[in-house]
């Protein structure tokens, strides 16, 4: 039974639909600070054969206006989403970074709708008597790396496009960081692939191992076939490094097949 109207029909999340003949639907949550354009990379390598729903998440992107941004509420919206325009009401849920976060909310939350689940980027920081100060550190970050000419950035991230993202507002940081820093999700039932990038340098670019590790064991509870896995030569924005292997190892795992080599468990 869907569950009753809670004024959220109302509410307009920009998304882009591609492929609706295709088999079955994918769901792609881009990260923070940036929008569902962030996928446009990998969205040729998997729209030949999926039905893909390419949200922008509150706050970010075209939705800017569906205010405020938290993982709790974004679930609701996508679960949503989901429901009313993907192939039976249920998809295959890929998040990378922030969107990692936002995944396993919404597959923790309504399971009814997953199913499988791809997160990259996952990370969950403690909480510290700096944890207040995290937005603001966060908010110069961005516009630090603003700084950085692009051709060098470019080359520290081993020739990586890293796309045309603004900076993010103060009162959009002090929104994301909870997210960063809350509680860790319950077990869920859907089969989780979680990644975390390896490679790292001059910019601090690879992924949490420790948290990749621990919600690879919290999902482990109800799917005994999550598993969390690495790869060295991928960096966090892996997704735009290599778009192919990123839409490769996405489509393995929603097959139930092998996933590519290189990958290492965690």
């Amino acid at each position: 039974m869907p569950p009753p109207d809670d004024g959220l029909d109302e509410v307009l999340l920009n998304y882009i639909e591609h492929n609706p003949s295709g088999n079955s639907t994918v769901l792609l949550i881009h990260g923070a600070c940036t929008s569902g354009l962030n996928w446009d990379l990998v969205v040729p390598h998997l729209a030949d054969t999926y039905h893909l729903l390419v949200p922008d998440l509150p706050g970010h992107g075209q939705s800017q206006n569906v205010t405020p941004f938290s993982a709790e509420y974004s679930s609701r919206l996508l679960e949503r989403l989901i429901r009313k325009h993907a192939h039976d009401g249920s998809a295959h849920v890929v998040g990378h970074s922030l969107g990692a976060n936002v995944a396993i909310e919404l597959i923790t939350t309504y399971p009814q709708v997953v199913n499988t689940a791809f997160v990259s980027g996952f990370a969950k920081y403690p909480q510290t008597k700096l944890t207040p100060f995290f937005p603001y550190g966060f908010w110069a970050d961005g516009r630090l790396q603003k700084l950085i000419p692009r051709p060098i950035k470019e080359w520290l991230m081993d020739g990586t496009d890293l796309g045309n993202s603004p900076p993010c507002s103060m009162q959009l940081c002090r929104q994301i960081v909870p997210v960063l820093v809350g509680a860790w999700p319950s077990p869920w039932p859907a089969r989780t692939l979680i990644v975390a990038a390896g490679k790292s340098g001059i910019l601090p670019s690879s992924d949490r191992l420790e948290d990749a590790r621990k919600l690879m064991e919290i999902g482990k509870e109800k799917n005994t076939q999550t598993i969390a896995v690495t790869h060295p030569l991928m960096r966090h924005p892996w997704n735009r490094q290599d778009p192919p292997l990123f839409a490769q190892t996405a489509r393995a795992w929603f097959e139930g097949e092998e996933l590519p080599v290189g990958f290492h468990n965690v």
